[in-house]
């Protein structure tokens, strides 16, 4: 990733963080996606980040998630996507999707309070953001698949 591309991020993140104030988001709406993967199928509430400022706070300053719990962030347009973790209390592992909900690239086991870029450079549709330590516990590999009503049945 070139520094004009991160310089834009955290620019874009340090200007969105302002707006997040000093305590965690009002719980945004939830809904159930299932992760397809070698171990079978695992349900999980999410809370579904759609607006810019949900997406700019997140997970920002909230207490740990619980094991079936996470966030889902739009990206729409699809394009590549950098999230960090700025101001987040506990280590998340994070999914970048496909518009099928097909899994591009993983990151694990994140940094709390980290501005280290975690993303990738794939047309990505969503991440769902999850308790660290998911992706293993599931066996969560590329290719494998995240069914919720934002993805298209492929």
């Amino acid at each position: 990733m070139t520094g004009v591309m991160l310089s834009a991020i955290f620019a874009f993140t340090d200007a969105a963080n302002a707006l997040c104030g000093k305590g965690p988001q009002a719980r945004l709406p939830v809904s159930t996606l299932a992760i397809e993967t070698s171990r079978g199928r695992h349900v999980f509430t999410v809370e579904l980040a759609t607006r810019p400022k949900q997406k700019s706070c997140g997970l920002m300053r909230r207490p740990r998630l619980p094991m079936d719990a996470g966030m889902l962030f739009r990206q729409d347009p699809p394009g590549p996507s950098y999230f960090w973790m700025k101001n987040t209390p506990e280590p998340l592992d994070m999914l970048f999707l496909d518009a099928a909900g097909r899994v591009l690239h993983v990151a694990t086991h994140t940094i709390p309070y980290s501005t280290n870029a975690y993303g990738t450079t794939d047309p990505v549709s969503a991440i769902l953001e999850v308790r660290a330590g998911t992706a293993e516990r599931l066996a969560i590999e590329i290719g494998d698949h995240v069914q919720h009503d934002w993805f298209s049945r492929q």
